[in-house]
């Protein structure tokens, strides 16, 4: 190739490459905002809370509306819990000491209604495994991190196909919630569709429990550190919805394979035209237990 060649060769690939940085717009075709229903309640005697915002373009960049403005209860046969609103979107029930929503095998109603609309969800409370104990213990470069003191939860799925857990860990009382520290199980395992049922959490569910770093690998505990473990009742419906929340959360991971965005399914929906809304409602039985490193 002689120099014009290579000069024009040169003046193309930089004028590709201009034309490459040119803006795109996209259009998320979002028309008008949605209800958003947090509500993870639990059986344990202590502020439970329902946060209630509007849903927002996907890129809109700011923190999502509060919804001030409804009223909310919660149901549990002809019990009914009335929630404050405390004017900033979060709607509260402070039980009195040793009151909690009830028990497992009782089916709640939530109701939600704002601006002359009302909504409801209904799920059960259904039951937790114990934490049979917290081990702590020194591995070699553990799941590609450094070698150090890691943390398992040891708890055993109980009898019965179906039963699903949402595993919340703590690290000194702060909660861990990177999108990729969600740990989901499905009798003992990832998801459903196997025949194990009645065992331990499998190990890479067991080692869940410990914090990850920036780069997505475990970080090893120190002398003095607290490790705690929650074991939430969810319902297989809520799993459902945390596996999609889990795959859009992660999905820049998947560079290349990225799913299409879309929203977790939500049991909560309109009374008058049955469609839905976002969010879950969710009451929880909880087993948990804490450790201190050595």
């Amino acid at each position: 190739m002689n120099c014009i060649h290579k000069l024009t060769a040169l003046v193309t690939i930089a004028l590709l490459m201009h034309s490459c940085e040119d803006p795109v717009q996209l259009d998320s075709e979002f028309e008008q905002p949605q209800l958003v229903v947090d509500a993870w309640l639990t059986n344990e005697s202590t502020l439970q809370t329902i946060t209630l915002t509007e849903s927002q373009d996907y890129f809109q960049n700011g923190l999502p509306t509060p919804v001030t403005n409804a009223t909310v209860t919660v149901a549990n046969g002809a019990a009914v819990y009335e929630f404050d609103n405390n004017g900033d979107g979060t709607y509260t029930w402070m039980p009195s000491a040793g009151e909690t929503l009830g028990s497992v095998g009782n089916d709640y109603s939530l109701s939600v209604t704002t601006d002359g609309t009302s909504y409801t969800a209904s799920t059960a409370m259904y039951r937790v495994p114990t934490i049979d104990s917290i081990s702590v213990y020194f591995e070699d470069e553990a799941f590609g991190g450094e070698e150090g003191l890691y943390a398992e939860l040891y708890a055993r799925d109980l009898p019965g196909k179906g039963d699903t857990y949402w595993v919340k860990s703590y690290r000194n009382d702060t909660l861990l919630n990177r999108p990729q520290e969600l740990n989901i199980i499905y009798d003992a395992v990832f998801d459903a569709g196997n025949d194990i049922d009645g065992i331990y959490f499998i190990r890479p569910l067991r080692f869940a429990i410990n914090a990850l770093d920036d780069e997505g690998f475990p970080r090893p505990l120190q002398s003095g550190d607290k490790v705690t473990s929650e074991i939430h009742s969810i319902s297989n419906e809520a799993f459902t919805f945390m596996q999609t929340v889990f795959e859009q959360t992660t999905n820049g991971d998947n560079t290349i394979f990225a799913l299409p965005v879309a929203n977790a399914r939500s049991n909560v929906t309109n009374v008058a035209t049955g469609e839905r809304a976002l969010g879950f409602f969710n009451v929880a039985a909880v087993s948990t237990l804490s450790k201190i490193v050595e």
